[in-house]
């Protein structure tokens, strides 16, 4: 990927010397963004409270700094169109009026979005509409249109501020393809960030002469020495020439850093997720008689746990929030009992109960696979609305139906297991199932933990045989690794081996729920750990 430096110094030559920037020093102020997930509004739904976080937070930040006179350019980094109800309504329901992200986006004069994996989670039909909406270019250089072999979605943009003309690469997570269904991206293939980029940012530089030039990545930090197919920020912001700023994001934790020691120096930002943290870069330029003679570079990270959410921001959407409020506490059914989420971490629960009667009712399947997808909070008496919903759960996945053996079925309890009783990974990689009775020894060496005693009827369970699964559309792409690591299945090609389709796991909750009427918790009784 490394290019010859004597070539790099040649272009930067040619670049200063036709610059058009006046003499003197010029700042740029970056403010970043990245895995809102939906954060949109100031307030919780549930009893209109102060959220500590929110996109009204970081407009007042980013207005504060232009009302000072800063140069300001506003960049997110991807990851926007699920994690919230507020996306949830604007991509499902009301799919009539612009969206929500698109309308806050424009407001808050965004110059460039960056396509995230949960944003094409989202489908053909939101991401496609909404990056239509945007005012500023949702970006994505490497994800390739299979029909003319070009950029789905732009490659970079440009921006003007002082004088200095700024180029902003932009680029999605490549390995996307491994957790959702090809319709979802249905006409579009993904590259490699190292593979490509630093042709990319030569190929800019090049065509268009930028003073600064900045790529945001929607890929984890990862590590600065080793490749990674998903996460590879931290590797690109180390070895890519002539970039100014390097955006990571997708793993949700923030970090900073500078690389001081290249022919032009690169900070590093990751903003971490949900406006927790705003991502600033500061970039200092000085010119004389043309040319580029000096440069400075800040990063930092700016919590916004303490700052007061924009007043006016607040006012321009209330009747958004008032809208996406109703829905929300909307009843679904009555639950009689309270039950706790993060008992599922411990063992058997009524949290995976529900989800196996679910996913076994809708599917027809002989067994099904489940984990907890949130660790925390508790299901209270009373009515169920959708808020609840959303957290028992809040990913966008479909149930799928596979195939597999009785020994794959077992290999992938015991490749579960293994990472379950060793804190391996978060709580949505601990799979149980239901549809069969079977017991878990704790302290038996890894491999051998997992007797299966029979079907849930009493019938034999038989390792030769093969069973219909019920798995969600993540596990079934090859998420996490379950399938592959486990089962031993090879997910390079999911369409040989997934059998059934069926809708988003939450909707079918939804109407699961609401038919049920009242829902009786009880924790299931067809597994347990032996100590």
């Amino acid at each position: 990927m490394r290019k010859p430096l004597f070539i790099l110094t040649l272009v930067l030559a040619v670049i200063s010397s036709c610059s058009k920037v006046k003499d003197g020093n010029h700042t740029l102020d970056i403010y970043i963004t990245s895995d809102i997930h939906g954060c949109y509004f100031s307030k919780f739904y549930l009893d209109d409270s102060l959220k500590p976080n929110s996109l009204s937070k970081v407009s007042a930040v980013v207005g504060t700094a232009r009302s000072d006179g800063a140069n300001v350019l506003l960049i997110d980094n991807g990851d926007n169109l699920q994690g919230d109800n507020s996306a949830f309504y604007f991509n499902f329901v009301d799919t009539a009026s612009t969206h929500i992200f698109a309308r806050m986006a424009n407001y808050m004069n965004y110059d460039a979005i960056v396509l995230g994996n949960h944003d094409v989670e989202a489908g053909h039909s939101v991401y496609d509409r909404v990056s239509r909406q945007f005012n500023a270019p949702l970006l994505a250089a490497n994800a390739i249109s299979t029909d003319s072999g070009n950029s789905y979605f732009p490659e970079y943009t440009i921006a003007e501020r002082d004088g200095l003309k700024v180029a902003i690469v932009g680029l999605t997570n490549p390995n996307v393809t491994s957790w959702i269904t090809e319709s979802l991206y249905s006409g579009i293939e993904f590259q490699g960030c190292d593979n490509i980029t630093q042709a990319l940012v030569d190929r800019v530089r090049a065509k268009e002469r930028p003073d600064v030039l900045i790529v945001a990545a929607h890929c984890g930090s990862g590590e600065e020495d080793v490749p990674s197919f998903e996460n590879d920020a931290l590797y690109l912001a180390k070895r890519l020439q002539g970039v100014d700023l390097v955006i990571g994001g997708h793993d949700h934790r923030p970090r900073t850093e500078r690389y001081m020691d290249k022919e032009v120096p690169t900070g590093y930002i990751n903003p971490g997720a949900r406006c927790n943290y705003l991502g600033h870069a500061t970039i200092s330029l000085t010119y004389k008689g043309g040319r580029r003679v000096g440069d400075s570079l800040a990063v930092e990270l700016i919590p916004l746990v303490d700052m007061a959410p924009d007043a006016k921001f607040d006012a321009e959407f209330e009747a958004d929030y008032v809208k996406v409020k109703k829905f929300t506490l909307q009843k679904i059914c009555t639950v009689s009992a309270p039950f706790a989420l993060s008992d599922a971490l411990d063992g058997p629960s009524a949290y995976m109960k529900l989800l196996y009667d679910v996913q076994l009712a809708v599917s027809g399947a002989d067994i099904t696979f489940a984990a907890p997808l949130t660790s925390s909070g508790v299901i209270n008496a009373g009515d169920l609305v959708f808020n609840d919903l959303t957290r028992i759960y809040p990913f966008e996945n479909k149930l799928y139906t596979i195939n597999l053996t009785g020994r794959q079925i077992k290999d992938y309890l015991e490749y579960s297991y293994n990472r379950w009783l060793n804190r391996e990974g978060p709580a949505y990689c601990y799979d149980s199932a239901g549809g069969i009775k079977y017991k878990v020894y704790k302290h038996r060496p890894a491999g051998s933990r997992v007797e299966i005693e029979s079907m849930q009827d009493g019938t034999p369970f038989d390792l030769s045989r093969s069973y219909s699964v019920a798995i969600t559309s993540y596990r079934a792409m090859g998420g996490d690794g379950l399938l592959q690591n486990g089962a031993g299945l090879d997910v390079s090609n999911p369409q040989s081996y997934i059998t059934g389709r069926y809708d988003e796991i939450r909707d079918i909750l939804y109407s699961y729920l609401e038919a049920l009427g009242t829902l009786e918790p009880e924790v299931c009784d067809n597994w347990k750990f032996i100590e």
